[in-house]
């Protein structure tokens, strides 16, 4: 069975078929002739078959035909609607609000960890306050983002994240799919996601301040539970006599915090 995710899609020409035989026509030249110039087969040399050809074959035909190269193949609308060359060495002379932010917002997905705002401002060579301008106009203007967004985290320091509005929760849940996999269908109930209780925020704060946690800390069994329910999550994992320590992205997580805590020692 095909696969219908792999399949390009079907082009419809809007009777630039016919228009192609025409101008084919008006050149002198059979379909076989223009083919052999195009270095390809006659069959490929079709309205249907052209978005899978490279791109030579479409601008060269285009050059034959007089034709634009968006109406042969429904790919080349958007592409040939870019600019042919954007000097990024060049800075521009004035600075643009949305030009500005948009580089804030590539320079922060390019980091891929949040950075502070005299280090995107010095990393960029900017002043302060044209960092802080751009970046208060890409917390204003979220589309300039489109599937992130700007997040403030920790002192003065900024960060991109998936946007929470785009995908409906459905989508969401299967996407973390912890709540239905059967090795979390035991007596402790897995995290909601990203929702934690106080109890939840305080062990992880023992484990990151103290290097691990274990239920011999406290003398509760709310507390051995809310370990247990950690490990379950994914968010501690288990060391040695019952102790539990963060896992590796939840430290990964906490990098941007002003204080280092030294790693475990088991």
């Amino acid at each position: 069975m095909t696969d219908r995710f792999h399949q390009p899609p079907r082009y419809k020409p809007r009777g630039w078929g016919e228009e192609l035989r025409r101008r084919l026509h008006n050149a002198g030249m059979s379909a076989w002739e223009l083919a052999d110039l195009l270095g390809v087969h006659e069959h490929d040399a079709t309205m249907d078959a052209l978005p899978n050809q490279p791109l030579h074959v479409v601008l060269e035909l285009a050059r034959r035909l007089d034709l634009h190269p968006a109406d042969l193949t429904p790919y080349a609308e958007d592409i040939y609607r870019l600019p042919r060359y954007r000097n990024t060495q060049t800075p521009p002379e004035t600075p643009s609000t949305d030009t500005d932010a948009t580089a804030i917002l590539n320079a922060l997905a390019h980091a891929g960890r949040p950075l502070a705002g005299s280090f995107l401002a010095e990393s960029l060579g900017w002043t302060y306050d044209r960092t802080a301008d751009a970046l208060e106009h890409a917390w204003t203007h979220p589309e300039l983002g489109g599937p992130y967004a700007l997040r403030r985290v920790a002192p003065h320091h900024f960060t991109l994240t998936p946007r929470t509005d785009v995908l409906t929760d459905q989508q969401m849940n299967w996407l973390h799919p912890a709540k239905h996999d059967d090795r979390f269908r035991g007596p402790h109930r897995p995290l909601e996601r990203d929702v934690l209780s106080d109890l939840d925020a305080t062990v992880l704060f023992h484990a990151h301040y103290d290097g691990c946690v274990s239920p011999q800390d406290r003398e509760s069994p709310e507390w051995t539970a809310a370990i247990a329910g950690l490990i379950d999550a994914g968010l501690l994992v288990p060391v040695g006599d019952d102790s539990a320590v963060l896992a590796d992205d939840v430290r990964y997580g906490l990098r941007a915090l002003d204080t280092e805590v030294p790693p475990p020692t088991y």
